[in-house]
């Protein structure tokens, strides 16, 4: 059986339903949180529920396990404290796997990672690798760019954005950062794979889609999958930051959080054919995949709901 951290996640919920697709037994580790737990519906798989703190309960939750996915890159807007605290969760649950004698770890990170890292975004990824790196578990670590799809909080929030704003959309200015955006179908792909292969064992990969883009040329491709037309104004990232502070100090939830600039200023990009390279199949591009944003739906009332949490 295979547990999932994070199951409620962009990534938790397409890797379960993947999975279960494949009639592969799958346990999805829940932690109380104030937060709605969306799990995937329709589907046949079990549900445990242990704090990331609790080694006792972590190891109770672990009975027949055979192998961990533990989706730490997975972080919505809102999860701020999951960033700081993402290092110790990881070395628990390490803990743990080592104690009821589990191997087999995959871990999901960030491109971008780096303990040494300026940013606190990549930096506290970056503590995490190093975790999984000094333990003795056949791990292995996959470093995802930016990941899009139907549930995302990235191509979402830029229509939703796109949406409210008439004419005129204010975007940052990240410079020269690029970005490689993934198709959440190829990332879940590229985890399914690396649980059942033994020689991307102790490896770090990164994985990427197979264009790079700026985050201007990104915001075009949106806007082209809306039908929209804006004229883009481009926004230094001090004084990006500025807005956002000040939207956290009068929303309950900020639509782009003050991590994000780390993102943008870092970018999220790695060579084009490593996926080719180390799983053998040609990634999505980026339009090809963006059809869900032209269906009909009520974006400016989406925003409100995702800024005031009405989930």
């Amino acid at each position: 059986m295979i547990l999932i951290t994070n199951a409620t996640g962009f990534v938790g919920r397409a890797l379960v339903r993947r999975l279960a697709a494949r009639q592969r037994q799958t346990c999805c580790l829940l932690q109380a949180s104030r937060r709605a737990q969306q799990l995937p519906t329709g589907i046949i798989f079990s549900t445990v529920s242990a704090s990331m703190s609790d080694l006792p309960a972590l190891r109770t939750a672990m009975q027949g396990v055979t192998a961990v996915v533990h989706l730490g890159g997975d972080v919505a807007p809102d999860q701020v404290e999951t960033l700081h605290s993402n290092a110790q969760d990881t070395a628990n649950l390490i803990e743990a796997v080592r104690e009821v004698g589990i191997r087999r770890f995959i871990y999901l990170s960030r491109l971008g990672a780096d303990r040494s890292s300026a940013y606190p975004f990549f930096r506290d990824a970056g503590e995490a690798e190093a975790v999984v790196r000094e333990s003795d578990l056949d791990y292995t670590i996959l470093r995802a760019a930016t990941t899009y799809g139907p549930e995302d909080v990235f191509t979402n929030v830029v229509a939703m954005l796109a949406k409210t704003f008439p004419y005129v959309l204010p975007i940052p200015d990240p410079g020269i950062s690029r970005f490689q955006p993934l198709w959440i179908v190829d990332l879940v792909e590229c985890i399914e794979a690396a649980l059942d292969r033994d020689d991307l064992i102790g490896q770090t990969i990164p994985l990427g889609g197979p264009e790079h883009f700026t985050f201007e040329q990104l915001t075009l491709e949106i806007l082209a999958a809306l039908g929209l037309r804006r004229r883009l104004m481009h926004v230094r990232l001090p004084l990006m930051q500025g807005a956002i502070v000040l939207c956290d100090i009068l929303l309950p939830r900020t639509p782009t959080p003050l991590w994000w600039l780390d993102l943008l200023a870092v970018g999220s990009a790695t060579e084009l054919v490593t996926i080719q390279r180390h799983f053998g199949f040609e990634p999505h591009r980026l339009a090809a995949c963006l059809d869900y944003l032209g269906r009909k739906r009520p974006w400016r009332r989406d925003l409100l709901r995702f800024a005031f949490r009405y989930d």
